[in-house]
């Protein structure tokens, strides 16, 4: 979405905002990297990186604002799902926050009418949703020009960039086996990350409560899950604001 804007394949964009949690996939960083790169070269719409470190919280065990906890939808021993606090206070507060300051708004000025492009395609159009933000409406550019993921990925290709990971966590409990499978077989920072956040976030203690949490639905440590070749489902995933 943002080559086809900056191309002006779509209509072009005033800015691009990458909400950055800290803790995506080195492929997705070095992708940031190249399009910053080529944005220098190719009069490409600006890109804002906003750092909001989810992973150094979780770590320091503290949400955002110092208070105990961030929390992710981590699987909990006594069965379901931690609440999810993540997307909203990482990403989509730190968009809306960057958008305020683009718009040239003070504190305590209503939100300008704006525009959000998600760049959702066909294959997940289950995913849409309407804004619940003050005069913020998302539009879905890739979905207006009916496009498919195979598309995207033939757009990366004629461009000469290497193809995608998807944009999430590498921590994050919505992961499919196929992710967490490959991400161990890497053996790289991804993995010892995810290790990491998965034995932190066990402490139920710290948190001021009795049961522990895991990052895998079967409440294991996730260095001894056996990971099966799973169907990577759409709907079980991030919900996507990392780049709005």
């Amino acid at each position: 979405m943002y080559l086809m804007s900056s191309l002006e394949h779509i209509e072009r964009a005033d800015y691009a905002i990458f909400a950055d949690p800290g803790a995506e996939h080195p492929e997705t960083y070095k992708l940031l990297v190249e399009l910053l790169e080529w944005k220098d070269i190719n009069n490409g719409i600006s890109i804002y990186v906003e750092k909001k470190s989810l992973l150094k919280d979780i770590l320091k065990q503290t949400n955002s604002t110092g208070q105990r906890w961030a929390s992710i939808p981590a699987f909990t021993e006594f069965g379901g799902m931690v609440r999810r606090q993540c997307t909203n206070e990482y990403k989509i507060q730190v968009v809306k926050k960057k958008a305020r300051e683009l718009l040239g708004l003070k504190k305590g000025q209503r939100m300008k009418p704006c525009e959000m492009w998600l760049g959702i395609t066909m294959d997940e159009a289950s995913r849409m949703k309407d804004s619940q933000m003050y005069n913020i409406t998302y539009r879905y550019p890739l979905i207006e020009k009916g496009m498919r993921r195979s598309d995207c990925l033939k757009i990366f290709e004629d461009l000469h960039f290497d193809i995608p990971v998807k944009s999430s966590c590498v921590f994050c409990p919505y992961h499919s086996d196929q992710f967490w499978k490959k991400i161990k077989q890497e053996n790289g920072s991804a993995w010892k990350t995810a290790i990491k956040v998965d034995k932190t976030i066990r402490d139920a203690s710290k948190r001021g409560l009795t049961d522990k949490l895991f990052l895998h639905r079967t409440l294991l440590p996730l260095e001894d899950v056996q990971f099966a070749d799973q169907i990577d489902l759409f709907e079980e995933e991030c919900e996507g604001f990392c780049g709005l």
